[in-house]
């Protein structure tokens, strides 16, 4: 890896503003990497602030509001680059293996916090067990859908966009980020963009290795699509896990 990012892929040349999404990514080049990651943080925020009862609800709010909004800049993303398919496969079945057994070594040595055992979640409440509140009926499995589904499609587009597509590069050049080649490296980016997904995982411990292995991922392929579907292939072999096992702490 070099420290000089000198090749890869930057953002496509602009486009006359024709309406008022082109207007504001015109003034604002970072509104298509920001404004779905934070309008699911919003919603997710907004939906905390009712009881459990309200969580098929809220989490489907979280999920649509959010598809919408990338929908709405879509056309601002930067190149996605090729698919990778096998390799997506393969990491992303790795990656969530990971997230179960590296999180449960470090749920069992006595200096961790070790809440996430004893049926609570990182903020100390009790762990959401679909099938204790939503039965076996068709309530339950529209819930299971759109939570599987928004964490398989939905979350892995906002995050890698924002995460891979945007803060690997303010790192690098923060005014000209979209100057910056996709995939292009520094020991900085690298490192800041690892840790701060410590502030989006509750379990930080495994959320910094998962995003070294994701960053490591981008630079080696350079494509935000390869990453998009490895991720998605992440989330869906673990919730899969988390309903099949009922090992509800693996939520998020």
């Amino acid at each position: 890896m070099s420290e000089a990012p000198q090749s890869g892929h930057s953002d496509p040349l602009p486009r006359p503003p024709d309406n008022w999404v082109d207007r504001a990514v015109a003034r604002a080049p970072e509104l298509p990497y920001v404004a779905p990651f934070f309008a699911f943080l919003i919603l997710m925020f907004i939906g905390g602030q009712f009881g459990p009862e309200w969580l098929p609800w809220t989490y489907a709010l979280r999920t649509f509001g959010a598809l919408a909004v990338a929908l709405l800049f879509w056309r601002h993303f930067p190149p996605l680059g090729r698919p990778h398919l096998v390799w997506a496969v393969v990491f992303g079945v790795l990656v969530a293996a990971m997230w179960v057994y590296v999180h449960k070594w470090f749920a069992a040595q006595p200096w961790y916090d070790s809440t996430q055992l004893m049926g609570k979640d990182a903020r100390g409440d009790d762990l959401y067990d679909p099938y204790a509140r939503l039965g076996t009926g068709l309530a339950l499995w529209l819930f299971l859908i759109v939570r599987i589904g928004g964490a398989s499609i939905v979350v892995p587009i906002i995050e890698e966009i924002f995460w891979r597509g945007f803060v690997l590069r303010i790192f690098i050049r923060w005014h000209a980020f979209q100057n910056v080649p996709l995939g292009a490296f520094t020991w900085r980016s690298f490192i800041l963009c690892s840790l701060l997904s410590a502030a989006e995982h509750p379990m930080w411990e495994v959320g910094i290795l998962c995003w070294v292995v994701y960053n490591l991922l981008f630079y080696w392929k350079k494509s935000l699509l390869f990453l998009i579907i490895t991720h998605g292939i992440t989330n869906c072999v673990l919730y899969t896990y988390v309903v099949l096992a009922e090992d509800w702490v693996f939520w998020s």
